[in-house]
């Protein structure tokens, strides 16, 4: 049955960081220094004495990694939220321009293209000081890099994505232990997905898609099938919530529990056996261009995001599981990955490149749809 709530009811619910966990006073937050060598020193007097660090980044974590950043470090974070494409292309201008306003950037892969290429980025990996960011204190005692050098673009995230979220009143889950499922033709016009023809979840998801079971199933889910597409995350989880469209393909996590939060109980994801999800860093890559105006500032950043608080505000906002092996803030188990499951992996150089043509190739088979 539909939830019976008003949207006025809805929107109240999702205002201000009630999705959040509170990260102030945290105790992840001591000692997150701890053993510092003594360049460590000298670089923070420096940050302290350049007064402050832009970073840019997805929208909801201005608030809570703004405040904890200053609550540990003592330097005011500038915090630029806007839409991630957007940031990626004006870090770009900016370097090339030699006039940049952006420290670090949180974000996906956009970087791995022209401006590694061309020399713009500033390595990461000499920037990491403390014993806190070192690699045994992430999963499999190292850091994750998109880049193939291991220096430029670091991963804090990686977590498990493309799984298929239902109104369990509409459809039974335990009815979806396949993909092939979803061409029975009782599902025909049931189905809703973000647009794998715009930038955004639907392309990574359906590319693994592709990847597992080729072109012929993509035209068969989504032509066939009927599937309505949309740009509008929170739009998508909606249609499932009350029921319009109770299968979704492509939502975001970070929706998902704004409804479930308040009161949307018939909200299920489901990952059928035969591609149970891949793993994805969504915007948890952090870069830096050549050339930052706030140096000292932003290798503080560096060390700080890597370090348990850093990364527990960032997994607790984003709901994105941390790589770091000490922390768990509670997250809904589908997004965490399972020992014993070799998941496809969507965040390295290789894949990025190779996505190109089969984006291409999906965009075409859509055509105009």
């Amino acid at each position: 049955m539909e939830q019976a709530f008003s949207r006025r009811t809805f929107l109240r619910g999702l205002g201000g960081s009630a999705l959040t966990a509170t990260i102030g006073g945290s105790a992840a937050a001591a000692g997150w220094q701890d053993g510092a060598p003594a360049e460590w020193e000298r670089v923070l007097s420096a940050a302290r004495a350049e007064g402050q660090v832009t970073v840019a980044g997805f929208p909801l974590l201005q608030e809570k990694m703004s405040a904890a950043f200053e609550r540990d470090t003592g330097i005011h974070l500038n915090f630029l939220s806007s839409n991630t494409a957007e940031q990626s292309a004006r870090l770009e201008a900016e370097a090339r321009a030699r006039n940049l306003t952006i420290d670090i950037l949180l974000g996906g892969g956009r970087e791995l293209g022209p401006m590694m290429r061309d020399g713009l980025l500033e390595p990461i990996a000499p920037q990491l000081l403390l014993p806190e960011v070192s690699a045994k204190n992430f999963r499999g005692g190292a850091h994750k890099w998109m880049d193939n050098s291991s220096q430029y673009l670091l991963q804090g995230a990686e977590y498990v994505f493309g799984w298929l979220l239902v109104n369990k009143d509409k459809v039974d889950p335990a009815k979806i232990t396949s993909w092939r499922d979803l061409l029975d033709p009782k599902y025909r016009g049931k189905i809703a997905s973000y647009d794998l023809r715009s930038p955004g979840p639907g392309q990574g998801s359906s590319a693994w898609i592709y990847n597992r079971f080729g072109i012929d199933y993509i035209k068969a889910l989504f032509l066939d099938q009927q599937v309505r597409f949309s740009t509008d995350n929170r739009q998508l989880v909606e249609m499932v919530a009350r029921g319009t469209t109770p299968i979704v393909f492509g939502a975001i996590q970070t929706e998902v529990e704004r409804f479930r939060k308040v009161g949307f109980a018939n909200l299920a994801t489901v990952l059928p056996d035969d591609a149970p999800g891949y793993l994805t860093g969504g915007y948890s890559v952090l870069k830096q261009a050549k050339g930052v105006p706030h140096p000292n500032a932003a290798r503080v950043f560096i060390n700080w995001y890597m370090s348990r608080p850093g990364q527990e505000v960032y997994e607790s906002v984003m709901l994105e599981t941390s790589r770091r092996i000490d922390l768990n803030t509670g997250l809904p188990d589908y997004l965490v990955p399972r020992a014993g499951i070799k998941y496809y992996e969507a965040f390295n150089e290789n894949e990025y490149f190779s996505r190109y043509a089969v984006v291409k190739l999906i965009t075409d088979a859509l055509g105009s749809r």
